[in-house]
């Protein structure tokens, strides 16, 4: 009983640090689905384990180890992830049922503009945030002094990507997406951002991988202390099962009574007592007398 009681304690023990240790939180949700695959693709890359989930909506969540979303968070940050969602025309100018004044609907127009100006910079490859505030002021057909149009540009952006030699491109895309303006009047802000140093584990390459096999890849950096206190549970199992074997065997022994003694005692035969016998003529002694 005793060997029973001691495995029943190591099997919770395990259950319960298993649980604990392989507890996941929300990192973010709301997702699309080419977002949530680009962030599980950057996590796993650098060792933090991460898995996808799906709400009813139809859209993404990411959930990651609590012990490893301060990492988490840190490096999805560093490359601009996740990205800023922006209000594309339909949304803006979707009917509501109320009639908008003109200023109303100018300013919409201003405001789609300029979102969708910036989903269109923030797809080339090394910007991680942009911003196009546009400016069409409302000029008087019939004033020759008319005000032009200007738009202003700001990047974010890795500062190991050649944004520099894309800024024409950038600046003659601005002005031939709004009608009357110029290219002198597009002006650009470029922010380059140096990538913070991430405590987590190196990105493991193609080659790496295939070289060690991805059965013995083992978790490096921050997910080594978890993946030796599994292996402890693990052996600890072994040791309590191996204790359980042991015991039960002992308990079968001592109630069938299999010691050498007993055993040599259940083998020899019985011996008979021969009992003292009453007659008195088998006694050669007492024969002799009477003779």
């Amino acid at each position: 009983m005793i060997a029973v009681r001691a495995m029943v304690k190591l099997v919770l023990f395990a259950v319960v640090f298993c649980t604990l240790a392989g507890c996941q939180t929300e990192l973010y949700s709301k997702l699309d689905e080419r977002e949530a695959n680009n962030m599980i693709a950057l996590l796993h890359k650098y060792g933090i384990s991460a898995e996808r989930s799906f709400a009813k909506d139809g859209t993404s969540q990411i959930s990651v180890a609590e012990h490893q979303l301060p990492q988490a968070i840190e490096l999805l940050k560093a490359n601009g992830l996740p990205r800023r969602t922006f209000t594309n025309m339909g949304e803006v100018f979707k009917s509501s049922g109320l009639i908008s004044s003109p200023t109303e609907e100018r300013a919409r127009f201003i405001y789609a503009l300029s979102e969708e100006l910036s989903r269109t910079i923030s797809d080339i490859d090394g910007v991680l945030s942009a911003r196009i505030h546009v400016v069409l002021p409302k000029n008087d057909l019939l004033r020759q002094d008319a005000t032009p149009s200007s738009a202003s540009v700001f990047i974010r952006h890795d500062a190991r990507a050649p944004l520099k030699s894309l800024l024409p491109h950038v600046k003659m895309l601005v002005a031939n997406s709004i009608e009357g303006l110029s290219y002198e009047k597009v002006s650009v802000v470029l922010v380059p951002v140096e990538r913070p140093a991430i405590d987590v584990a190196a990105p493991m390459t193609v080659g790496a991988a295939t070289q060690a096999g991805l059965m013995a890849a083992r978790p490096a950096g921050s997910s080594q202390a978890l993946y030796l206190s599994l292996v402890g549970v693990v052996a600890l199992l072994l040791t309590g099962a191996l204790a359980f074997w042991l015991g039960r065997r002992q308990e079968r022994q001592a109630r069938s009574g299999s010691s050498p003694a007993s055993s040599a005692a259940r083998n020899d035969p019985p011996r008979i007592k021969s009992l003292p016998s009453n007659d008195r003529s088998a006694d050669p002694t007492v024969a002799q007398r009477a003779a």
